[in-house]
């Protein structure tokens, strides 16, 4: 099978590198310094210690002929890529983006593409233009959204590493929501507060204020299981205790964040269905003010 990967950042270079195992990759990316390094050296994985190399092309801007495209750019840069995808032949598209943020960019988009939704749980950090650093293992889950067969694409991750495994999901809301609630309880408060995520549990007044946050966000959502969800908030803070959150990351280095994708969407939702929320557009607010600075 044929299959591109649309952004060369952290996500896209650990699918292309293990997906390139089982079918030819094509990387998309935006420069052509990093189109050429691809083409001339591959990827490279680091994973334990241990380096291992994938052959892997690479282009710029995005082409037809693929039997799977994969979107890994941030939710932000969507924008730039969906005009590219109107001018190609329909295939399958199967988004990665954190939060759901996009779910507003293609719930009315007029395609004929099948269009299909993921989350990645992997840890990966970009070491370079062909280097990516698989930090710790989870999974990918996606689910159909519009238009889409799961047959399609269950036929393509059939079988992938064990290190890399790929599940279906029945239901795209659900699965999307489960990771959005996780997301926005850590992610804001951290890079708010310049804490790690751990530090949310352990002092009782981030830990307070988490709650409120988890309990105005599964407000808006919907979730069915309320005790269950603000567990794996909790189990996730624990686990990766000493990490820095992305959004953390993104402040400290000066870059745009996910705020939009992540606590955007449920500002806006909660707007769309005359709900009160107070806590959300706080930290909209302060994530956004702080990528200014």
């Amino acid at each position: 099978m044929k299959i591109g990967i649309i952004g060369g950042g952290a996500v896209g270079l650990l699918c292309a590198y293990y997906l390139s195992s089982r079918h030819h990759v094509t990387v998309f990316t935006r420069r052509q310094e990093q189109t050429d390094a691809i083409n001339a050296r591959g990827i490279r994985l680091v994973k334990d210690g241990k380096e291992f190399n994938a052959e892997c092309g690479a282009a710029a801007g995005v082409a037809s002929g693929y039997d799977l495209l994969i979107a890994t750019v941030k939710q932000h840069q969507l924008s730039g890529v969906l005009p590219s995808l109107m001018n190609i032949k329909a295939t399958n598209v199967l988004f990665l983006q954190n939060g759901m943020g996009h779910i507003h960019d293609i719930e009315h988009w007029h395609t004929d593409h099948s269009l299909y939704v993921g989350t990645v749980e992997h840890g990966a950090v970009r070491k370079s233009d062909t280097a990516v650093e698989h930090t710790g293992i989870g999974a990918v889950k996606w689910s159909t959204f519009r238009g889409s067969r799961p047959e399609a694409l269950e036929n393509i991750f059939c079988g992938m590493h064990s290190d890399f495994p790929v599940y279906y999901e029945t239901d795209w809301y659900r699965l999307l929501t489960g990771k959005l609630i996780i997301n926005v309880c850590i992610n804001p408060l951290t890079a708010l507060l310049r804490v790690k995520n751990g530090e949310l549990l352990s002092c009782a007044a981030y830990k307070e204020y988490m709650r409120k946050v988890f309990e105005e966000a599964e407000a808006i959502l919907r979730l069915d299981d309320s005790d269950e969800a603000w567990n794996r908030v909790c189990g996730v803070c624990r686990q990766t205790k000493n990490n820095h959150s992305s959004m953390l990351v993104d402040v400290m280095a000066g870059r745009q964040t996910e705020a939009d994708a992540i606590i955007g969407y449920l500002v806006k939702e909660a707007g769309n269905r005359g709900l009160k929320a107070v806590h959300l557009p706080f930290l909209y607010g302060s994530i956004k003010a702080l990528e200014g600075n």
